[in-house]
Formats: C-alpha cells, structure tokens, sequence
C-alpha cells in the first residue's frame, strides 16, 4: 500500500529534475544561413510561352453528363407534354447538398451557362424554391406546385438512398 504514494512521490521529482534542467540548460546558437542571392547568381530570366486555355466546345462531354451519375451517361433532358399555363423556369437539377439546418440546390439553365445554387425561399424566374428533397425541388407559383428531379441517365438504375437510422424513422 505505501508503495504506491513513494513510485508517485519519486517520479513527481524526477519529472521536476527534468523540467528544471530544461529550464536552466544552455541553448547552442544557432546560426543564420546566408541569403539565396549570396549562395548564387540570379539565373537569366527565361521568356515562357504564352498559355492559350482550350476552347469551351472542348468540354461540351463534360458537360453533357452528370457527375452525380456514377456511369457518366448522357442524360436525357424532361420534356413538357403539353403546353403549360403557368411556365416554370427553364432548370434542370443538377443535385442537391442537405446538411443539419441547411439545404443547397444545384440547378443548370440550357444553354451551357454557368450553374446556380439555390435556397429554400429563393426566387428563380418567378417561381419560389419551395422545398429541397434528397433527389428533387419543389418550385411554387401562387398555388401551382412544380416538382423537378435530379437528371438521370437514360436506362441506368440509380443507387437507392441510405439515410441513416433516425432519418427513417421520422419518414
């Protein structure tokens, strides 16, 4: 029993034996080193090529096919079936990001034009972004609804979502 207490007692003054010669040892200097331009001359200055970025028709395969689409197949665009009396946006949904709180939606205009991120209650083209799922967007018009989901690949199954287990039981 009174074994214990003295281990504890002695390591308690080795580790102050430690911490003290730490303390009160002397420190080597420590030297400089000289700058670059005194170790050697500055090398001749090279002209580079000037960089010429590809042409955006380049990509055009990239941005056919989704990147959420693990077999990267061209997709096929939602078309209308009739006419409509209440246009919604011309958008094609690209994803979606849902985090605790917050909800981000991905959304493509046609054309190749750059993609916007959407919040719920956000305006786009006069329709409000209601509501954001794990796979669509509900857009709202006064009392017209308009569901719109993730582009898929023509003939491609899709990987089922797993949420996890508290999620399912709200469901």
């Amino acid at each position: 029993m009174r074994l214990l207490p003295t281990g504890l007692s002695a390591l308690a003054v080795a580790l102050l034996l430690v911490i003290a010669y730490q303390a009160l040892a002397p420190v080597a200097p420590v030297a400089e080193p000289a700058p670059l331009a005194a170790i050697r001359p500055a090398p001749a200055t090279v002209a580079l090529p000037a960089f010429a970025p590809p042409l955006q028709r380049a990509f055009a395969i990239i941005n056919e096919r989704s990147a959420f689409d693990p077999a990267r197949q061209p997709v096929d665009e939602p078309r209308a079936a009739g006419p409509a009396r209440f246009a919604p946006p011309d958008v094609t949904l690209v994803g979606v990001a849902i985090g605790a709180g917050m909800s981000v939606a991905l959304l493509k205009r046609p054309g190749g034009q750059a993609a916007i991120s959407a919040r719920t209650g956000q305006d786009i083209d006069g329709w409000e972004l209601a509501s954001i799922g794990p796979d669509f967007v509900v857009l709202r018009s006064g009392a017209t609804d308009f569901t719109i989901r993730v582009r898929r690949a023509a003939g491609l199954s899709q990987p089922r979502l797993r949420l996890p287990r508290d999620d399912r039981a709200a469901q």
